[in-house]
């Protein structure tokens, strides 16, 4: 999509949010009655897709509490000590960002339950059954979900894979591995990969489609099935998967990767949603065209996902303030503000045919698989772990890089 193009989409995404949420939020009262004051949200939406949702977000915000001003607060993320220090010792954010799961889990003390909030305002009504879990990792709803960003994704170069006779989208191990061999033959790096968290996906990757989700999921918790002949499955896989890989630099990202795979150079990629907004805009490639995707293989029935969501902690200073935050965020138009703005897809499943419209063409497939597919955390970029669990995770990764022992890899993997 032309960066023009974008921005009008924008606008018109931000403008929805403003007009319905101003319906949605507190249609009966006056600017006077409504919330007011400052409201710190910590967040790490600071550059790139994700600022532009999170402007989305904002107009959204200023149709249902005009008198609100928004303030990014210190502590960007559940990981970061600052925040969590705020949350055990105060004064807290009114709200802040996080992933479900575990990391929601571990700061279960110092958040509001939501539930009542929740029922009145049918905030789950149009959720996942599976996704909810990841709200209430207790029992309590702990979280508002305001968007999904897809994990579980390969990337092709039509081009290279033209060249190379392997249009075909790969299903399964071995059908992946013969295509990356074909690119290979031609003399093309057959997969482009990032830095040591781009290996920690790719692993996951392995992991997830050689277990399935039930066994994949079990793997993180005490007694998982690390001795099982799935988990020397994904080992092999994951070895041959990046003997046929760019070598992964320790100080590159998954923008390095998708640079080899948008210019030609590479033909395929694993990473998030990420990459079609960046594909787009920072390369000007045509989704469809000059970059295809496909489910990864051997997860066609999943949608593995980071979760977006909003917590309340408890001795929030603009809790009235806080609650309208957590009103836009979920509700359907501020979904649709946000995550149209950045190739995510709203948590709700119950947009009308009209809204999908707006919503470009790698979005609207994903708006489908959403529907459709199972949702499953993700550990490299989810709340599958724990915050410090997730940063060893990443840790070993790097390690992997320059020992390639397969086995010590889920060795420590297995120790989280």
């Amino acid at each position: 999509m032309p960066i023009r193009r974008r921005r009008v989409l924008l606008g018109a995404l931000a403008a929805l949010g403003a007009t319905a949420l101003a319906r949605y939020g507190s249609a009966a009262a006056s600017p006077a009655e409504g919330p007011s004051g400052l409201l710190e949200v910590s967040t790490d939406w600071t550059s790139g897709p994700e600022r532009n949702g999170l402007q989305a977000l904002l107009a959204a915000l200023k149709g249902s509490a005009p008198n609100v001003t928004f303030v990014a607060g210190d502590g960007s993320n559940p990981s970061g000590t600052d925040l969590a220090a705020r949350l055990a010792d105060g004064p807290p954010p009114d709200s802040f960002r996080c992933s479900g799961g575990a990391e929601l889990a571990e700061l279960a003390p110092y958040l509001e339950p939501l539930d009542a909030r929740a029922g009145a305002r049918g905030w789950s009504s149009a959720l996942p059954a599976a996704l909810l879990p990841r709200l209430r990792p207790g029992g309590a709803l702990l979280a508002v979900a305001a968007g999904a960003r897809r994990t579980n994704l390969l990337w092709s170069n039509p081009q290279v894979l033209a060249g190379a006779g392997a249009g075909v989208p790969p299903r399964g191990a071995a059908a992946l591995l013969d295509r990356l061999r074909r690119v290979a033959a031609t003399g093309t790096v057959p997969l482009a990969v990032g830095g040591p968290v781009e290996v920690l996906h790719l692993a996951e990757h392995a992991l997830l489609a050689a277990h399935g989700p039930d066994a994949f999921t079990a793997l993180w918790q005490p007694g998982g099935p690390w001795r099982a002949p799935a988990t020397g499955e994904a080992l092999r896989t994951l070895d041959a998967l990046l003997a046929l890989a760019a070598p992964p630099a320790p100080d590159a990202d998954w923008t390095d990767a998708a640079r080899l795979l948008g210019t030609g150079r590479a033909g395929y990629l694993f990473t998030g949603d990420w990459a079609d907004g960046w594909l787009r805009e920072d390369l000007g490639l045509r989704p469809g065209t000059d970059y295809g995707w496909s489910a990864a293989p051997g997860t066609e029935g999943l949608f593995q996902s980071r979760v977006d969501a909003f917590a309340l902690p408890r001795g929030a200073r603009n809790r009235s303030g806080a609650l309208a935050w957590l009103d836009v965020c979920a509700g359907l138009d501020g979904q649709v503000a946000l995550n149209g703005a950045r190739s995510a897809v709203p948590a709700r499943t119950d947009l009308a045919d009209p809204t999908r419209a707006l919503f470009g063409p790698y979005a609207r497939w994903s708006l489908d698989e959403w529907r459709t597919r199972r949702p499953v955390d993700s550990l490299t970029h989810g709340g599958l772990l724990a915050p410090r669990r997730r940063a060893a995770a990443v840790a070993a990764a790097r390690e992997f890089t320059g020992h390639r022992d397969g086995t010590r890899l889920a060795r420590e993997l297995a120790a989280l």
